[in-house]
Protein backbone atom coordinates (compact mmCIF):
# COMPACT_ATOMS: atom_id res chain seq x y z
CA UNK A 1 0.00 0.00 0.00
CA UNK A 2 1.55 3.33 -0.91
CA UNK A 3 2.41 6.11 2.10
CA UNK A 4 0.65 9.38 1.48
CA UNK A 5 3.24 11.01 3.55
CA UNK A 6 6.18 8.91 2.96
CA UNK A 7 8.39 7.04 5.66
CA UNK A 8 7.94 8.70 9.51
CA UNK A 9 10.96 7.66 11.48
CA UNK A 10 10.56 7.08 15.53
CA UNK A 11 12.10 10.36 16.84
CA UNK A 12 15.43 10.08 19.09
CA UNK A 13 14.79 8.53 21.90
CA UNK A 14 16.49 10.39 25.69
CA UNK A 15 19.30 8.63 26.54
CA UNK A 16 19.08 9.69 30.28
CA UNK A 17 21.55 12.27 33.01
CA UNK A 18 24.13 9.69 31.53
CA UNK A 19 24.54 10.87 27.94
CA UNK A 20 26.28 14.16 27.48
CA UNK A 21 25.20 13.93 23.63
CA UNK A 22 20.95 14.41 24.47
CA UNK A 23 18.83 16.76 26.65
CA UNK A 24 18.77 19.81 28.76
CA UNK A 25 22.60 19.91 29.15
CA UNK A 26 23.48 19.34 25.56
CA UNK A 27 20.53 22.19 24.93
CA UNK A 28 22.40 24.82 26.97
CA UNK A 29 26.11 23.96 25.90
CA UNK A 30 24.59 24.85 22.14
CA UNK A 31 23.13 27.77 22.96
CA UNK A 32 26.84 28.94 24.87
CA UNK A 33 28.46 28.23 22.09
CA UNK A 34 26.03 29.93 19.39
CA UNK A 35 26.43 33.22 21.82
CA UNK A 36 29.70 33.43 21.92
CA UNK A 37 30.21 32.97 17.82
CA UNK A 38 27.25 35.68 17.71
CA UNK A 39 29.92 37.88 20.06
CA UNK A 40 32.63 36.98 17.30
CA UNK A 41 30.87 38.44 14.55
CA UNK A 42 29.48 41.39 16.32
CA UNK A 43 33.08 42.06 16.63
CA UNK A 44 34.07 41.59 13.41
CA UNK A 45 31.23 43.87 11.99
CA UNK A 46 32.09 46.55 14.30
CA UNK A 47 35.83 46.42 13.26
CA UNK A 48 34.71 47.04 9.32
CA UNK A 49 32.33 49.87 10.78
CA UNK A 50 34.83 51.44 12.72
CA UNK A 51 36.83 51.22 9.71
CA UNK A 52 34.95 52.59 7.57
CA UNK A 53 33.56 55.50 9.73
CA UNK A 54 37.75 55.71 9.84
CA UNK A 55 38.47 56.10 5.76
CA UNK A 56 35.37 58.34 5.71
CA UNK A 57 36.31 60.66 8.39
CA UNK A 58 38.02 62.57 5.96
CA UNK A 59 41.04 63.71 8.33
CA UNK A 60 37.88 65.02 10.88
CA UNK A 61 39.32 64.68 14.62
CA UNK A 62 36.26 63.95 15.97
CA UNK A 63 35.07 60.93 13.24
CA UNK A 64 38.24 59.37 13.41
CA UNK A 65 38.56 59.24 17.30
CA UNK A 66 35.25 58.32 17.34
CA UNK A 67 36.36 55.27 15.24
CA UNK A 68 39.41 54.66 17.32
CA UNK A 69 37.06 54.24 20.08
CA UNK A 70 34.95 51.83 18.62
CA UNK A 71 38.13 49.97 17.62
CA UNK A 72 39.41 49.87 21.11
CA UNK A 73 35.65 48.64 22.67
CA UNK A 74 35.75 45.56 20.11
CA UNK A 75 38.89 44.76 21.15
CA UNK A 76 37.63 45.07 24.64
CA UNK A 77 34.73 42.90 24.23
CA UNK A 78 36.67 40.30 22.55
CA UNK A 79 39.66 39.93 25.11
CA UNK A 80 36.48 39.75 27.46
CA UNK A 81 35.31 36.64 25.45
CA UNK A 82 38.54 35.29 25.34
CA UNK A 83 39.05 36.04 29.07
CA UNK A 84 35.57 34.23 30.06
CA UNK A 85 37.03 31.06 28.02
CA UNK A 86 40.42 30.77 30.04
CA UNK A 87 38.43 31.65 33.24
CA UNK A 88 36.04 28.56 32.97
CA UNK A 89 39.08 26.71 31.80
CA UNK A 90 41.14 27.58 35.16
CA UNK A 91 37.90 26.97 37.38
CA UNK A 92 37.10 23.78 35.86
CA UNK A 93 40.96 22.58 36.80
CA UNK A 94 40.73 24.04 40.05
CA UNK A 95 36.88 22.09 41.33
CA UNK A 96 36.88 18.93 38.71
CA UNK A 97 40.45 18.65 37.71
CA UNK A 98 39.09 18.69 34.23
CA UNK A 99 39.62 22.03 31.93
CA UNK A 100 36.88 21.29 29.74
CA UNK A 101 34.66 20.30 32.77
CA UNK A 102 32.33 23.71 32.44
CA UNK A 103 32.46 24.40 28.88
CA UNK A 104 31.00 20.97 27.91
CA UNK A 105 28.68 20.58 30.31
CA UNK A 106 28.32 17.37 32.31
CA UNK A 107 25.42 16.19 34.79
CA UNK A 108 27.77 14.24 37.47
CA UNK A 109 26.25 11.40 39.67
CA UNK A 110 27.12 11.08 43.15
CA UNK A 111 27.37 7.45 43.85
Amino acid sequence: MPTIFGKIDKPIEYGGLDDPSSGLIYFLTNVINFIIILAGIFTLLNFVSAGYGYLTGAGDPQKTANAGKKILQSLLGLVIVAAAFVIAALIGRILFDNTDALLNLLIFKFE
